[in-house]
């Protein structure tokens, strides 16, 4: 658990937080990184004498992380360093990206976490100064702890701030350089009427009213002229499954271009099956982590969210005869799963296109095993991805609902 272990929180802010480790975890369990960190000892000791290939690759192998505590715990900050990224010769960190070379001399685990380790021994993600602006001493925000991107746009052309409410960085022409409240996400010392020379390569070719940085122009965009498999422009498709058509494309109602996987564990439903005609969709609990491996275990958590449910409207629960605590069985054409349900507000219909359609929640941390069972929601769901992300499409699609429990072999169904 993470209370069990040092490690970083990292926000959808992109901030990095430290922790320390609280407590020794209980009997024989280990931190993920006591199993890589001693499973890379042992293949290195396994393949000492092996010279083949791959066994002088696995020797060649930098595995010397300082270990801590009763239980050989690899330093986690000796890892950061790493990830940091440091100058080959000497071992010292690197302070930003901006001090990484393609020559040899540094070497980096992600370039986007430099500057997390500026200097040996001090980890900024452990800061915990505030203050009203940017927080730039509140833990680190890749990458190079810049806390909004992009924010030469927050400057005219000429580098003056739009307005006073909006002023956040600005160009500081007596210092001849960027400055503000948070650390420029351009240049600092690039004025804004830089022009770019004949045969300028990287941000030596962005001229300096041009603040988008990771765009090979430096200009900001409205859609994406290349590298989605539906693009250029944003397009709304229905998911896979769905029990209403699309009304913006009549003719084209999910995505020509999603991966499909057709295979007989994996059939899918026509758009408005009406043996389907609820939507459901999946998410998580903050009780719980991902599938649930690591916290159906833990007795704490577990007392928490205790076992499965499916959440539906007071109005569903009317129509199909379902009182809050009810056994309910979710069905699609890949399987069927059981959970408790929980009647609640929270989930309301949805009306489209005039009609009415009802959907259901359903977490997806539970299984058959752990003190926390129930229903698998990835046993419902259908195989299929976004053409570009490959992401698995799994948040929204069509099942069946019905009072009662899964017939077992040799009962009839209740």
């Amino acid at each position: 658990l993470t209370a069990e272990k040092d490690g970083s929180y990292t926000n959808t802010q992109r901030l990095v937080q430290w922790h320390d480790k609280a407590v020794d975890p209980p009997g024989d369990a280990r931190s993920e990184a006591w199993f890589l960190y001693h499973l890379g000892k042992r293949l290195k000791e396994l393949y000492q004498d092996d010279d083949t290939p791959k066994g002088r690759q696995i020797r060649a192998l930098t595995w010397d992380y300082p270990t801590k505590g009763p239980y050989d715990e690899p330093d986690l900050e000796a890892v950061l360093k790493e990830i940091n990224g440091f100058t080959v010769a000497d071992g010292k960190p690197v302070s930003s990206f901006r001090e990484l070379k393609d020559d040899g001399s540094t070497a980096c685990g992600c370039w986007i976490y430099s500057g997390i380790m500026p200097e040996e021994g001090y980890n900024r993600a452990r800061n915990r100064k505030g203050d009203d602006k940017a927080a730039l001493e509140w833990g680190f925000s890749w990458p190079n702890n810049v806390r909004i991107l992009y924010n030469r746009a927050s400057a005219d052309p000429q580098g003056r701030p739009w307005s006073e409410r909006k002023r956040w960085v600005w160009w500081d022409s007596e210092q001849g350089r960027w400055t503000g409240y948070d650390v420029p996400d351009f240049p600092a010392d690039k004025p804004p009427d830089y022009q770019p020379p004949e045969g300028a390569r990287g941000l030596d070719a962005h001229a300096g009213d041009k603040p988008f940085v990771m765009l090979p122009d430096g200009r900001g965009r409205l859609f994406v002229p290349s590298g989605l498999l539906d693009g250029p422009l944003p397009t709304h498709y229905e998911p896979w499954e769905s029990p209403v058509g699309n009304l913006l494309y009549p003719k084209t109602p999910r995505s020509p271009v999603a991966p499909l996987f057709e295979r007989p564990d994996n059939p899918y439903h026509e758009i408005g099956d009406p043996r389907f005609p609820y939507v459901i969709t999946t998410y998580r609990l903050t009780e719980h982590h991902t599938a649930g491996g690591m916290s159906r275990t833990v007795p704490w958590l577990a007392e928490l969210q205790p076992e499965g449910f499916v959440e539906i409207s007071p109005e569903l629960a009317a129509e199909l005869g379902i009182a809050n605590g009810d056994w309910v069985v979710v069905s699609t054409l890949r399987g069927e799963a059981e959970a408790r349900a929980l009647v609640t507000d929270r989930i309301q219909p949805l009306v489209i296109h005039g009609r009415k359609v009802h959907q259901i929640g359903m977490p997806w941390h539970f299984g058959y095993k752990g003190y926390a069972q129930g229903g698998i929601a990835n046993d419902l769901s259908a195989l299929i991805e976004d053409p570009n992300s490959r992401i698995h499409e799994a948040k929204s699609f069509t099942c069946n609902l019905r009072k009662g429990r899964i017939a077992r072999e040799g009962e009839r169904p209740l």
